[in-house]
């Protein structure tokens, strides 16, 4: 009997399809056709605090269709850099850039969030890894709960400790000598 073994692997290195990932989420996708900036600015949020709870970089980029100029990067922190690409490139072409430029890097240190099946292709060409923008999503929310998680733990801990153990010493022997005075 064989068994099967699955083992997710999470590089460091993102690089995200950002209105891709957008339209996969149902709640990003209903936000979107409301408002553009308050969808990319959930995402961009909801990336970020993935990024420094799993220790990873990421570059989100967005098509910066009817822009003028060049590509604009924004640092938004050491995790996180949003790029809007500039006038006469989509973001796929500015995508598979990044792929070639992982090439060199050790295989499989960078992985490509699509749904987009060309791209994936061409991360796979380049030696990168690829996720689909739903499963992604799913990752999302498996951190989000692994931190909710982790937070409970340690409070309920937190709590366990009795009384006396937090207290400063003096307040213990001011209590002490109160109780024998009565």
């Amino acid at each position: 009997m064989s068994v099967l073994i699955t083992v997710k692997v999470m590089p460091e290195k993102l690089i995200v399809d950002g209105y891709n990932l957008i339209y996969a989420s149902k709640e990003l996708g209903a936000l979107m056709r409301e408002d553009i900036e308050a969808a990319r600015d959930k995402l961009i949020a909801d990336l970020e605090g993935y990024c420094v709870r799993e220790e990873r970089t990421a570059e989100i980029v967005f098509d910066g269709a009817g822009s003028k100029g060049s590509a604009t990067h924004q640092e938004l922190s050491p995790s996180l850099t949003v790029i809007f690409t500039g006038e006469g490139e989509s973001a796929d072409s500015y995508i598979e850039k990044l792929a070639y430029k992982e090439r060199g890097s050790q295989a499989g240190a960078a992985m490509l969030i699509t749904g987009d099946y060309h791209q994936q292709k061409v991360a796979a060409g380049a030696g990168l890894l690829r996720m689909s923008s739903r499963e992604f999503l799913l990752e999302l929310e498996e951190s989000r709960a692994r931190a909710a998680e982790e937070l409970q733990r340690r409070t309920a801990r937190k709590w366990r400790v009795p009384l006396e153990g937090r207290l400063p010493g003096e307040i213990k022997a001011g209590l002490e000598r109160l109780r024998k005075q009565k």
